[in-house]
């Protein structure tokens, strides 16, 4: 194989992953049918564990870990503690793609949902998405990025908080058309 074909062949392997991680998964249940989009499957669950996972990456933790346990312990336990970021950082995908699907569907409720804020919120996504590949490639290379993984459980929250007004608004709008 010629250099340039092994060249080709990573890009294209990475290429497929990136877009692996910026297409979100859609669960379904066992029979067939899409879970449906109740409130209780669309708030945020995940990012309020950030202080755990802070701590468990923390430089504190891993120095006492590297004092108070043989090295193999001390390796496993921080390889496990990454795999668990990179679970968090998956349920932090998912609370994102959740506050996405009830963002449109708050805009397709709402008449008021301007052009401007339906690019808001793409940008938005594309922001956290391109933050969250960022993310998971210096954690999987050893890294970790404790400061962007508090942006993206930031983002996830601003992105709540938002849809929580957005939410506010629509009802305001439509109280006055259900006394009627």
């Amino acid at each position: 194989m010629s250099e340039l074909t092994i060249v080709i062949a990573l890009a294209i392997s990475f290429s497929l992953v990136l877009l692996r991680l910026l297409i979100p998964r859609r669960h379904a249940h066992k029979d067939g049918s899409e879970i449906d989009l109740s409130i209780e499957n669309t708030l945020p669950r995940h990012y309020r564990y950030l202080p755990q996972v802070r701590q468990a990456l923390s430089a504190i933790d891993a120095k006492y870990l590297n004092e108070k346990a043989s090295p193999a312990v001390a390796r496993k336990a921080i390889q496990e503690r990454r795999a668990i970021t990179r679970h968090f950082l998956a349920g932090l995908l998912e609370d994102f793609s959740s506050l996405e699907r009830l963002a449109r569907t708050v805009a397709a409720l709402s008449p008021a949902i301007s052009r401007e804020q339906e690019t808001a919120r793409l940008i938005l996504g594309v922001k956290f998405r391109v933050l969250y590949v960022w993310v998971w490639l210096r954690l999987s290379t050893g890294h970790v990025p404790l400061g962007q993984i508090g942006q993206l459980t930031n983002q996830v929250g601003i992105f709540a908080a938002r849809m929580e007004e957005a939410m506010v608004a629509v009802s305001a709008l439509s109280a006055p058309e259900l006394n009627t």
